[in-house]
């Protein structure tokens, strides 16, 4: 099932099959994808044949997505064995395992290119952060007329402190659970 139609489900009315919402419910999934992205330090999103240029000199090298395959790397315009570097696809890291004469990869300007492809299908998006950023989605789309609000008060008396743009304590959580930290 679609994101889309996942989202439709899970916000009920005034959303339904007529389409009114989908294009505002699109745009919602895009922005709340594209902010776990950079929240994460590296993008779900699928992309193919992916080009990256990097700097050497560094032990280790984050590509921006997770879930990485069909790695090639390129030094200085010359393509590299597959026994020289190693690629951890769940995280998409690439360690420096490339030693020559000089040490790791040489340090230069842009002088490692790599290709890839990265990211997960919206099919196969790991289950339990698809859910958060479903709850994310629905939480910005009910609160879309109330930009700049940051507490609401509900009938059973209970009131919620989070502005539109922040992300809900269980769905940062869980963005932070797969965070990327590079030091």
């Amino acid at each position: 099932m679609s994101m889309l139609m996942e989202a439709k489900r899970l916000i009920g009315a005034p959303v339904d099959a007529s389409g009114a919402y989908d294009g505002l419910l699109e745009d919602t999934i895009a922005g709340v994808l594209d902010e776990a992205g950079e929240f994460m330090g590296a993008s779900i999103l699928r992309v193919e044949d992916a080009e990256v240029w990097f700097d050497g000199g560094e032990k280790t090298l984050y590509m921006p997505h997770f879930n990485v395959s069909n790695v090639s790397v390129h030094e200085n315009g010359i393509i590299l064995a597959s026994d020289e570097y190693e690629v951890y696809p769940c995280v998409g890291l690439l360690p420096g395992k490339i030693v020559r004469d000089y040490g790791t990869f040489r340090r230069g300007h842009r002088n490692i290119k790599v290709t890839y492809d990265g990211g997960y299908e919206e099919k196969d998006y790991p289950a339990a952060l698809r859910r958060k950023l479903l709850k994310q989605v629905s939480y910005e789309f009910r609160r879309r007329n109330d930009p700049g609000l940051s507490a609401v008060s509900y009938p059973d008396g209970s009131v919620q402190k989070f502005a539109i743009g922040e992300w809900l304590s269980d769905v940062e959580a869980e963005l932070s659970r797969r965070r990327r930290i590079c030091l």
